[in-house]
């Protein structure tokens, strides 16, 4: 029985040495030096697209997994955290209570999300769509005694999707699927996530250099 206890005991050390090696390989490059911690929450979605799964929730989880993959800034789990207020107002007074251990925060909104007619024939039959997608960004620096913004903007794009594509079923292809990947609304995501993505490292990073 003693052995057992000593066996059982090794094997919750290990288990738990794993999971602080893979929270520091994480956390660190393999220099030693710290990455930068970042928060990002749920992406909020004031658009009217309607869809059997959500494209917030898509959005910030394809980013969120994206950054940290890239390896340069640690990116913190949207569900330790919640909006005190709009991040996108002028009082950002509560995102230092909010976000007390992480040096930047990342706030995303879809403002645009709509299909509209790109060409047609003479007899006006649509023969092709645009998929317009617009994401509003703010990045604010946590570092100081008030928070800072260091990014603002607004990415837009716009797809094209030919009428041979359009009857897609998406509650069938939905978000997760390995067709999605390849349907005209998975392809679109992906473009925009990566302009993000690229977006935030970029700015994180230079904002961390000064």
């Amino acid at each position: 029985m003693r052995y057992l206890s000593v066996f059982l005991l090794s094997l919750c050390a290990v288990g738990c040495c794993h999971r602080c090696n893979d929270d520091t390989m994480t956390r660190y490059h393999e220099d030693g030096r710290a990455k930068p911690i970042v928060a990002l929450p749920m992406m909020i979605d004031t658009t009217s697209f309607d869809a059997s799964w959500s494209v917030s929730e898509e959005f910030t989880s394809s980013i969120t997994t994206a950054l940290n993959q890239e390896g340069k800034i640690f990116v913190q789990s949207q569900d330790d955290f919640a909006i005190a207020a709009s991040p996108f107002s002028d009082d950002l007074s509560w995102t230092k209570r909010e976000f007390q251990t992480q040096e930047f925060a990342v706030f995303l909104e879809i403002v645009e999300h709509d299909l509209t007619p790109a060409s047609k024939t003479p007899s006006g039959q649509e023969v092709a769509n645009n998929l317009n997608m617009g994401v509003r960004l703010r990045i604010l620096d946590l570092r100081g005694s008030e928070p800072k913004i260091v990014l603002q903007e607004k990415i837009y794009d716009s797809y094209y999707i030919p009428k041979t594509l359009f009857p897609t079923d998406y509650n069938t292809v939905s978000w997760g699927t390995e067709e999605y990947k390849n349907s005209p609304l998975g392809i679109a995501h992906t473009r925009l996530i990566k302009e993000i993505t690229t977006r935030v490292s970029e700015y994180i990073l230079l904002a961390k250099s000064r």
